[in-house]
Protein backbone atom coordinates (compact mmCIF):
# COMPACT_ATOMS: atom_id res chain seq x y z
CA UNK A 1 0.00 0.00 0.00
CA UNK A 2 2.77 2.40 0.96
CA UNK A 3 3.93 2.10 -2.61
CA UNK A 4 0.89 2.80 -4.23
CA UNK A 5 0.87 5.91 -2.02
CA UNK A 6 4.67 6.77 -3.13
CA UNK A 7 3.69 6.52 -6.24
CA UNK A 8 0.52 8.47 -5.98
CA UNK A 9 2.66 11.22 -4.28
CA UNK A 10 5.12 11.63 -7.05
CA UNK A 11 2.59 12.25 -9.41
CA UNK A 12 0.94 14.94 -7.93
CA UNK A 13 4.45 16.59 -7.48
CA UNK A 14 5.13 15.76 -10.99
CA UNK A 15 1.81 17.70 -11.89
CA UNK A 16 2.40 20.54 -9.45
CA UNK A 17 5.82 21.03 -11.24
CA UNK A 18 4.60 21.40 -14.55
CA UNK A 19 1.64 24.07 -13.54
CA UNK A 20 4.13 25.87 -11.72
CA UNK A 21 6.49 25.93 -14.90
CA UNK A 22 2.98 27.05 -16.58
CA UNK A 23 2.77 29.60 -14.11
CA UNK A 24 6.68 30.82 -14.49
CA UNK A 25 6.16 30.55 -18.35
CA UNK A 26 2.61 32.85 -18.36
CA UNK A 27 4.20 35.28 -15.76
CA UNK A 28 7.27 36.02 -18.04
CA UNK A 29 4.72 36.16 -21.17
CA UNK A 30 3.39 38.97 -19.52
CA UNK A 31 6.46 40.88 -18.99
CA UNK A 32 7.70 40.66 -22.61
CA UNK A 33 5.77 43.38 -24.54
CA UNK A 34 3.44 42.41 -27.89
CA UNK A 35 0.11 42.65 -29.12
CA UNK A 36 -2.54 41.18 -27.47
CA UNK A 37 -3.56 38.44 -30.48
CA UNK A 38 0.46 37.43 -29.96
CA UNK A 39 0.00 37.03 -26.36
CA UNK A 40 -2.85 35.11 -26.17
CA UNK A 41 -1.72 32.74 -29.15
CA UNK A 42 1.45 32.76 -26.98
CA UNK A 43 -0.56 31.56 -23.53
CA UNK A 44 -2.49 29.19 -25.38
CA UNK A 45 0.46 27.24 -26.63
CA UNK A 46 1.78 27.43 -23.46
CA UNK A 47 -1.48 25.53 -21.30
CA UNK A 48 -1.66 23.23 -24.54
CA UNK A 49 2.19 21.94 -23.53
CA UNK A 50 1.26 21.84 -19.61
CA UNK A 51 -2.09 19.74 -20.94
CA UNK A 52 -0.02 17.45 -22.63
CA UNK A 53 2.47 17.26 -20.13
CA UNK A 54 -0.34 16.41 -17.68
CA UNK A 55 -1.63 13.79 -20.07
CA UNK A 56 1.94 12.02 -20.44
CA UNK A 57 1.99 12.01 -16.26
CA UNK A 58 -1.12 10.39 -16.23
CA UNK A 59 -1.00 8.23 -19.19
CA UNK A 60 2.10 6.54 -17.56
CA UNK A 61 0.34 5.72 -14.40
CA UNK A 62 -2.28 4.12 -16.53
CA UNK A 63 -4.72 6.37 -15.81
CA UNK A 64 -5.34 8.18 -19.26
CA UNK A 65 -5.49 6.15 -22.12
CA UNK A 66 -6.09 8.20 -24.89
CA UNK A 67 -2.58 10.28 -24.76
CA UNK A 68 -0.46 9.46 -27.92
CA UNK A 69 2.75 10.75 -27.50
CA UNK A 70 4.15 10.62 -31.07
CA UNK A 71 1.01 13.12 -31.96
CA UNK A 72 1.39 15.54 -29.39
CA UNK A 73 5.73 15.82 -29.82
CA UNK A 74 4.16 16.24 -33.63
CA UNK A 75 1.88 18.97 -32.36
CA UNK A 76 4.31 20.62 -29.84
CA UNK A 77 6.65 20.64 -32.59
CA UNK A 78 4.54 22.33 -35.35
CA UNK A 79 3.09 25.25 -32.78
CA UNK A 80 6.93 25.85 -32.03
CA UNK A 81 7.72 26.11 -35.75
CA UNK A 82 4.74 28.47 -35.64
CA UNK A 83 6.00 30.70 -33.36
CA UNK A 84 9.54 30.77 -34.26
CA UNK A 85 8.12 32.02 -38.05
CA UNK A 86 5.76 34.21 -35.79
CA UNK A 87 9.01 35.98 -33.77
CA UNK A 88 11.16 36.47 -37.00
CA UNK A 89 8.34 38.28 -38.01
CA UNK A 90 8.46 40.93 -35.58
Amino acid sequence: MTDYTEKEAKVIDNIAKTLEQLDTNLANLESNEMDAKQHSFKEWIEERKAIHEIKHIMSEIGKYAKYDEKSALADEKELEEFVTKLDSQN
